[in-house]
């Protein structure tokens, strides 16, 4: 493959349709010139080579980046460009932009940039080098949105950690989505009432609600006992625990910290534990019937001020929303009910979470009438959740537009690496005394998986690098089921929190693993895991080297593997990628050749991946 650079218009520089004859006729051409500019059209006609890269110019202004798919031809009869009677097919590959800086020589029309060394050609080069990387990542960037969890595999030093990051900085980049309540609208229009899960959903729904207004009907609320009420006793069946997690399917309530039920059970100390309103009462029944009074008051009389003095505010709100569903909206924080608000453009300033509560009901009665649908509360709130981060409120801009934002994590897989590790385990803590407590906590999968489902806009990368490292099968689990069944619940060995024991891997969550092919030290990715995981081949590649020491000795390894490689191994698995030949001088080529390139290839031999007749080869390399 040659790399090339020409003008393309008539003897007139101002001819300026350059564009219109690329686009066109798909074509670079020459007209037909005098004696003394033969020698570019015999260079035109005999030495360009379909496949040869050809930057095209006016004067010392890129414009185009084309390659040749065409042989030569002869074209008399095109009144239109009729000056371009020499002509080759070509397909664009990249229009230049004014963001690049890449630069090209004034002079002649057709050049061979046969001098490595010149800018030109370093140049264009590099040129091609951008088109092919961005090409690549397309092709990458398309096939993870459709399969969602891809492994980049290849012998080592052919950049896979590197494109991953690249796939994942490319993801993650900021986009305008369009205006928030655009969005809800739109997705309105498409909410079916008829769907058969949707109806499923809604009955167990409201059993749950059944259930617990069946075990503390409101009237009966001032005859609270300790044991019905009190979380932390790991009973599930008290008041607590059923506003806490029990209910959580109909609109989740996080506490913060169970002091704000004034009394709970403190499993450490074995006792009881008072705060607020009962913080001096000695006596625990004493105390609990102030309690269950004023729950009582709050739930019958509905004196939310009052209760507002004694109990937070988003308890209240998920108390009133249980036993009022027709009424209270099932939010309860203060950020979300702000959040949700902002959707509709709502001036909520000065206004109690309660009237906040209050507003956002009525948007969704208006909007029910005006779609005309069959649509209960908690789901409007489910499709302001799903389609918008409501907890953070980061993806509304200050112009009421929804921007995609993300993050990515990089981790790294080795032998040792388990389920507890990645997705979920036990950690073992000891407080002030020196007493041992176990608790459950997420790892990296299942935390990464919570931070994805909160912002349903963000895309979420996770690039697991040396993936086949690990255990697969033992390190994910149950979650084996999820990578391919994305957004429902499996069931994880562990119990964490409100989450319970299910874990989600919502949509907007992406893996990239990277493999290195050339380390037979770790076990294959079986079948059940590999369906599961799309693969692209990442091998090395030769353009990228800019160096001509560096790409001269990387011919010669290349050699090396053609000729002296064991029947046992394929050359794609283990050839050295171009990483280890990226230098700018020729000292540190000889460095890398000295200390990365000899010591590998020389562990190859002893491997059994190169053949022993390879030794004399690799020590007579050098620079």
């Amino acid at each position: 493959m040659n790399f090339w650079h020409m003008q393309l218009h008539p003897s007139d520089i101002t001819w300026r349709r350059e564009k219109n004859l690329l686009i066109e006729r798909g074509v670079i051409g020459l007209g037909d010139w005098e004696e003394e500019k033969a020698n570019q059209q015999i260079a035109f006609e005999k030495q360009m080579k379909i496949g040869d890269i050809v930057a095209v110019k006016r004067g010392g202004n890129l414009i185009a980046l084309t390659r040749v798919i065409g042989d030569y031809e002869y074209i008399n009869d095109d009144e239109d460009f009729e000056w371009c009677k020499r002509r080759r097919k070509i397909e664009i590959l990249d229009w230049y932009a004014k963001s690049y800086t890449f630069y090209v020589a004034a002079n002649k029309t057709l050049t061979r940039c046969a001098d490595e060394n010149t800018p030109t050609t370093i140049s264009i080069k590099k040129w091609y080098k951008q088109v092919i990387e961005n090409q690549n990542k397309a092709k990458i960037l398309e096939l993870i949105k459709f399969k969602h969890q891809i492994i980049l595999q290849g012998p080592p030093g052919t950049g896979k950690t590197r494109l991953a990051k690249l796939i994942a900085e490319d993801m993650i980049k900021p986009k305008v989505l369009g205006h928030p309540e655009e969005i809800i609208d739109r997705e309105l229009k498409k909410f079916d009432s008829t769907n058969d899960h949707l109806q499923v959903t809604r009955k167990h729904h409201q059993r749950l609600r059944n259930d617990f207004l069946e075990q503390f009907p409101k009237e009966r609320l001032n005859q609270l006992t300790l044991d019905k009420y009190c979380i932390g006793t790991g009973e599930e069946n008290n008041f607590c625990w059923w506003i806490e997690l029990g209910l959580e399917p109909l609109g989740s309530y996080f506490p913060g910290t169970s002091r704000t039920y004034q009394i709970y059970w403190k499993k450490k100390s074995q006792e009881y534990s008072k705060h607020g309103i009962v913080k001096n009462i000695i006596d625990d029944d004493e105390a609990m019937n102030v309690v269950a009074n004023q729950l009582h008051s709050l739930v019958n009389k509905k004196m939310i001020e009052e209760a507002s003095k004694k109990f937070g505010d988003s308890f209240i709100l998920k108390i009133l929303n249980t036993y009022y569903p027709d009424e209270y909206f099932p939010i309860n924080s203060k950020d979300m009910l702000n959040h949700a608000l902002k959707i509709f453009k709502v001036d909520y300033t000065g206004l109690s979470p309660f009237e906040k509560n209050k507003k956002l009901y009525e948007i969704y009665l208006n909007k029910k009438t005006k779609f005309n649908l069959d649509i209960t509360a908690f789901e409007f709130s489910n499709i302001l959740s799903t389609n918008l981060n409501l907890k953070t409120g980061e993806d509304i801009s200050e112009k009421n537009e929804v921007i995609s934002q993300g993050e990515y994590q990089i981790i790294q897989f080795h032998p040792a690496y388990s389920y507890e590790d990645f997705v979920r385990g036990i950690v073992a803590e000891t407080d002030d005394n020196g007493n041992i407590s176990y608790n459950v906590e997420n790892k990296v999968l299942a935390d990464f998986a919570k931070k994805a489902q909160e912002d349903p806009n963000g895309k979420y990368v996770l690039i697991i690098d040396e993936i086949n490292r690990a255990n697969l099968p033992s390190v994910l689990g149950e979650l084996i089921y999820a990578l391919e069944y994305r957004g429902e619940p499996v069931v994880s060995m562990y119990e964490y929190g409100n989450s319970g024991r299910e874990i989600i891997l919502p949509k907007n969550l992406y893996i990239i693993g990277t493999m290195n092919t050339a380390d037979r030290s770790v076990g294959h990715i079986d079948y059940a895991i590999r369906r599961r995981f799309a693969f692209v081949d990442v091998q090395p590649n030769e353009t990228i080297i800019e160096n001509q020491k560096a790409k001269s000795l990387f011919k010669d390894v290349d050699s090396l593997f053609k000729e002296h490689i064991s029947p046992d191994f394929q050359k794609d698995d283990v050839m050295i990628g171009h990483s280890y030949f990226l230098v700018q001088d020729d000292n540190k080529l000889k460095i890398k050749l000295d200390y990365e390139i000899k010591p590998i290839l020389k562990e190859y031999l002893k491997d059994g991946i190169l053949l022993e007749s390879a030794s004399e080869k690799i020590e007579k390399l050098k620079v």
